[in-house]
C-alpha cells in the first residue's frame, strides 16, 4: 500500500479518484489547491504524487519546482493528471521536474497503471541504493576499525584495489546519497535541520540554516560555528555538550570531544601518517581527527543505513 496524494482544484475529480485507487490498496489523501497540496506534502510526505497543471494561485508547476528545491522531498515521484493540451507548457512542466503527465479525462485504469509502475521504479530504485549503501559502510567500518581486507582480496570481489584511499570517492558519494535527495524509504525521524542561528555581528543580523553549518569546533565554553564557501565562522557562548543534544545525530556526529561535523559535507575519510583517521569536510581549510571514542560513534553513525 502507497501514500498517494492528489493536488487538484477539482473536487469531483480529486473524490472519485480517491475511490478508485483506495479499493486498489492505496491510502490517499487530497488537496485542492497548490499551496495547501504543497503544505501537505511537507507535513506528511507521500509515496507519489498526483497533480494537476492549471490550478489557482500555486500552478502544479510551482509545486513541482519547489519540491525539487528542498532536498527531503525532492525525489517524490510525481505524476500530471491535467486536461492541459499545450504542448510547449507540458514540456516545460516535465522539464521542471515531473515524472509523467496523463491527460484529462483519463481512464481510471491507465491512472492506477501510471502510479503502480512508477512506485515501481522507485521501489527499485531504493534497493539499489540501500545495496550500495551496504556494501559502501562495510568498506567504512573495517577502514575505521584497521579491518582492511588483505591485499587483493577487495580486487578478487570489486574488480578495484584494496587501497582504502582508492575507495573514498565511492564511500562520499553514498553518503551524500545519504544525506541528499535520494532518502526514499529510509527516512529518518523529525528532521530538526530545518532550524536556523539567529547570528549578531558587528551589528548585522541574519539567519542561518542549521543544515549549512560544516562543523561545531570546541573553544572552551564556546563553539566556533563554520559555515559557507568562503569559510564564515562566528563564535557561539555554547558548548559542544548542549550543540550535540539539539542537532539531529544522523547527521551531525561527534567525532572528537572537540569537534562536531555535519556528514552531509564530508570529502573523504583518510588515516594520516600516525594513522590516526582524519575527515575532509568541502571547502573547510582543515582535516579533523577522529578520537578513538568517536570512532565507535561514526561506526554506529554509518551502521545505520545498511540496515
Amino acid at each position: 500500500m502507497a501514500n498517494i496524494l492528489i493536488i487538484d482544484d477539482d473536487a469531483r475529480l480529486c473524490r472519485v479518484v480517491k475511490e478508485f485507487l483506495n479499493d486498489h490498496g492505496h491510502q490517499v489523501n487530497i488537496a485542492l489547491d497548490g499551496s495547501g497540496g504543497f503544505a501537505a506534502v511537507r507535513e506528511n510526505p507521500p509515496d507519489l504524487i498526483l497533480c494537476d497543471l492549471d490550478m489557482p494561485g500555486l500552478s502544479g508547476q510551482e509545486v513541482v519546482v519547489r519540491l525539487r528545491q528542498d532536498a527531503s522531498l525532492a525525489e517524490i515521484p510525481v505524476i500530471y493528471l491535467s486536461g492541459c493540451t499545450d504542448a510547449e507548457q507540458i514540456r516545460r512542466s516535465i522539464n521542471a521536474g515531473g515524472d509523467d503527465f496523463i491527460s484529462k479525462p483519463a481512464p481510471y485504469p491507465v491512472i492506477l497503471d501510471a502510479v503502480e509502475a512508477r512506485l515501481r521504479r522507485q521501489s527499485q530504485r531504493q534497493q539499489r541504493q540501500r545495496q550500495q549503501l551496504k556494501q559502501t559502510v562495510e568498506v567504512v567500518t573495517n577502514l575505521i576499525f584497521d579491518l582492511d581486507p588483505p591485499a587483493g582480496a577487495g580486487a578478487k570481489k570489486s574488480g578495484r584495489a584494496a587501497d582504502p584511499a582508492g575507495l573514498s570517492a565511492e564511500i562520499v558519494e553514498q553518503l551524500r546519497h545519504c544525506f541528499g535527495p535520494g532518502m526514499g524509504a529510509t527516512q529518518p525521524g523529525p528532521d530538526k535541520t530545518g532550524s536556523t542561528l539567529l547570528i549578531k555581528e558587528c551589528g548585522r543580523q541574519q539567519f542561518l540554516k542549521v543544515s549549512e553549518v560544516k562543523a561545531f569546533l570546541a573553544f572552551g565554553e564556546y563553539s566556533k560555528v563554520h559555515w559557507g564557501e568562503k569559510g564564515e565562522t562566528v563564535m557561539f557562548r555554547k558548548a559542544l555538550k548542549q550543540w550535540q543534544q539539539e542537532l539531529p545525530a544522523r547527521q551531525f556526529v561527534r567525532v572528537h570531544r572537540n569537534a562536531i561535523v555535519n556528514l552531509a559535507f564530508l570529502d573523504r575519510i583518510e588515516k594520516d601518517a600516525a594513522q590516526k583517521l582524519r575527515i575532509y569536510l568541502r571547502g573547510f581549510g582543515q582535516s579533523i581527527q577522529v578520537s578513538q571514542r568517536g570512532k565507535p560513534v561514526l561506526n554506529r553513525c554509518l551502521k545505520q543505513f545498511s540496515k
